[in-house]
């Protein structure tokens, strides 16, 4: 059995530093196998809020792994975020924007979905480029068949249930083949900060609702599972939803997955439908 831990969107520079205490103790506590982080680590990639991202990773448990997400590159300054648009994420986060973790049970693929620029207005929309399809199709490939494979990005890989029209990572449609090609049985991301869970169906059907809840849902190879994290401590929350984080547990091929959610003073299991 592994046990993780997934936390998105921080933004720290916009954050509750109640919530940021709270989940430091929670997730110390917790001791998860893996911690995983999907993106936005800051507002504006200030050096600032870099610096107060890095010091809440010093006090995690670890392992852990992550990728960056869009707030996580300049929108100020232009030639930063052409030029070298992840040097303070490299710097104060971590080397790799697309790295691998894999022990006798899981194995996690990072896919740096984030794009400098975009040929309209909203650069914050994210892609997967082909290339980096082909490149994480092949790194799950030479894993292990027995480990349950996991693929990590800060956009979504498949719409939230009471928007079907949403926008999705660029060639989501594309990486979801692959990734159900080659035995993934989980997708983590962020971006949206709003929990849910959906099963992406083959080819030719409809996405699956799936509630995730205190009671939690479950998905095992063979069907592939996207999860959404919400926001686990910025104030920059959506629609009625608190800060939360996805708790899982990987046991016999399967990944249960339960929300938890800050109830103003401390965490506990979203609560059942």
């Amino acid at each position: 059995m592994r046990r993780i831990a997934q936390i998105s969107d921080l933004h720290f520079g916009c954050t509750n530093p109640t919530v940021v205490e709270g989940l430091i103790v929670e997730l110390n506590a917790d001791k998860p196998d893996l911690l995983i982080i999907s993106g936005d680590f800051t507002m504006a990639a200030r050096r600032t809020e870099y610096e107060a991202a890095h010091a809440f990773l010093q006090r995690l448990p670890q392992p852990w792994i992550s990728v960056p997400g869009n707030h996580d590159i300049s929108p100020f300054h232009l030639m930063q975020r052409f030029l070298r648009p992840f040097s303070r994420y490299r710097r104060f986060i971590a080397a790799d924007t697309e790295p691998t973790f894999q022990d006798d049970e899981i194995g996690v693929v990072c896919l740096n979905t984030v794009r400098t620029w975009a040929p309209e207005r909203d650069w914050s929309q994210g892609k997967i480029h082909r290339w980096q399809i082909v490149q994480a199709e092949a790194r799950l490939k030479a894993m292990p068949a027995n480990l349950f494979k996991i693929v990590v990005g800060h956009h979504p890989f498949m719409p939230p249930p009471w928007d079907e029209e949403a926008r999705l990572v660029g060639r989501a449609d594309k990486a979801l083949a692959a990734f159900r090609r080659s035995g993934v049985g989980l997708t983590l991301a962020g971006h949206l900060h709003r929990h849910y869970a959906r099963f992406a169906e083959a080819d030719g059907e409809g996405p699956e609702r799936v509630e995730v809840d205190g009671g939690g849902t479950q998905g095992c190879k063979g069907r592939l599972l996207a999860v959404q994290a919400g926001s686990a401590t910025s104030t920059r929350l959506r629609g009625d939803e608190p800060n939360a984080y996805n708790r899982i547990r990987i046991q016999d091929g399967c990944a249960h997955v339960t929300v938890r959610l800050w109830n103003g003073s401390r965490w506990e299991d979203a609560p059942g439908p």
